[in-house]
């Protein structure tokens, strides 16, 4: 069972950092498959400004939108699982030279293989050669008890005009955040600016809307041009009350959990859109009483997830419901590229992102 708290500073989401919890992470790291419903391949972002395509390739697009990168330099992935960024990244800046993180060895052998790559770092406190120019971490401080002292820490690995690209959950858009287990900190905008301004860095970039569901941030440690308008917008977050905001995405998770127990019942073939964290968990909150999962990645469509078929859109059976436990975005999104098949999908209209009482 974890305990959730609220950070009196920047008011972000944590889960308490107890030995229960680390005794769970620990254990989902030892056993550990990355995307096991592609057989490796990473997630597939559709429709976004730049284009469809693998998650780390639309995320370091839009880096290279920001960054103007030399033709040679360093790279290191902090966080690197079986190399997918690497690859990505590889293709943009062939010349570069490329290292990667991970707690344990699994991918050692994977990452090492790839072009471009010269070390493999793995353990608890690993002792990096020389810096980088670039330090990417994709999905990896969500999993750090103290974010703070970590972007501390590694920024004194970055070269004179080095920079950090992190991409991280966004629990304003996606508060199915919570129930993943290893997530120790669910950021949004304001509580990750805070933690980068505390870590001595500016912020070049933060967005919300370059990936779907997350956040994306450009850091440098140069001076913080940008921590009068951050001290700004915390004001404007004080100013809610930080009880109603805590529980604001605890309640939307038991509307999505009521509305989907309803749609289950109806007498039709009933599936849920996705097939990740929040798809097991809409599952298991329905006692198994779903008969399909769906998925637009072609890398999944055809594989199966707690023994039920991922299907594809266009294999849907007529006349179906197919509830999307995602925000009200996310599903409009969804449905407007697929309104021409014949079944039905449903989604949750009270599960918006967090609007502080400030701002309405």
């Amino acid at each position: 069972m974890a305990e959730f708290s609220l950070c009196a500073n920047c008011l972000a989401v944590q889960k308490a950092v107890t030995p229960t919890w680390q005794a769970i992470a620990e254990q989902i790291y030892a056993k550990y498959d990355i995307n096991h419903q592609s057989q490796g391949a990473e997630p597939m972002i559709f429709d976004s400004a730049k284009g469809s395509g693998p998650r780390s390739v639309i995320l370091l697009r839009n880096f290279l939108d920001v960054v103007a990168l030399p033709k040679e330099g360093r790279l290191l992935d902090i966080g690197c699982s079986n190399g997918n960024l690497l690859k990505s990244f590889h293709e943009l800046r062939p010349s570069w030279k490329l290292s990667g993180y991970e707690l344990v060895d699994t991918w050692r052998e994977a990452v090492l293989s790839l072009p471009g790559v010269e070390r493999f770092y793995s353990g608890p406190n690993p002792s990096y050669e020389g810096t980088f120019d670039v330090i990417s971490l994709s999905h990896l401080l969500e999993h750090v008890p103290d974010p703070i002292a970590f972007l501390k820490q590694i920024s004194g690995q970055l070269a004179e005009r080095g920079r950090i690209l992190l991409a991280s959950p966004n629990l304003r858009q996606n508060p199915i955040d919570l129930v993943i287990a290893d997530h120790c900190t669910h950021f949004e905008e304001h509580s990750l600016a805070y933690v980068a301004e505390k870590a001595e860095l500016a912020v070049e970039l933060l967005s919300a809307s370059l990936l779907p569901k997350e956040l994306v941030a450009i850091l440098s440690p140069r001076g913080a041009a940008t921590a009068s308008q951050m001290a700004s917008d915390r004001a404007d977050v004080q100013a809610a009350d930080s009880r109603d905001r805590c529980l604001f995405y605890f309640n939307l998770l038991e509307d999505v959990r009521q509305a989907a127990r309803s749609m289950a019942g109806e007498k039709r073939p009933f599936g849920i859109m996705g097939s990740s964290i929040a798809a097991c968990w809409m599952m298991l909150e329905l006692d198994g009483r779903v008969d399909f999962f769906v998925d637009e990645d072609p890398h999944r469509i055809g594989h199966e997830l707690t023994g039920l078929p991922i299907l594809g859109p266009e294999q849907v059976p007529a006349g179906a419901l197919v509830f999307i436990p995602m925000s009200v975005p996310v599903a409009e999104k969804i449905i407007h590229r697929w309104r021409h098949l014949p079944f039905d999908f449903r989604f949750v209209a009270s599960n918006r992102p967090y609007t502080p009482a400030s701002q309405l």
